[in-house]
């Protein structure tokens, strides 16, 4: 599990609109991180958090 791991999830999920579109519809939860899984994304909410601040800080957005 990483934080890298979660940056790539989230670029992905930016470009990526047929992988979205199956994140999203997903209704399992177990489901879903299965699938993040099978797809190389291995991380945790606490390293999602994490990446989304790096991101955040490395493009100059404030958060509200």
């Amino acid at each position: 599990m990483s934080v890298e791991s979660a940056k790539s999830y989230i670029a992905r999920m930016r470009e990526d609109d047929a992988f979205r579109r199956t994140v999203n519809d997903g209704t399992d939860e177990a489901a879903t991180w299965a699938f993040l899984k099978e797809n190389g994304y291995e991380f945790t909410v606490t390293e999602f958090k994490q990446a989304t601040e790096e991101i955040y800080a490395e493009r100059g957005i404030v958060p509200l």
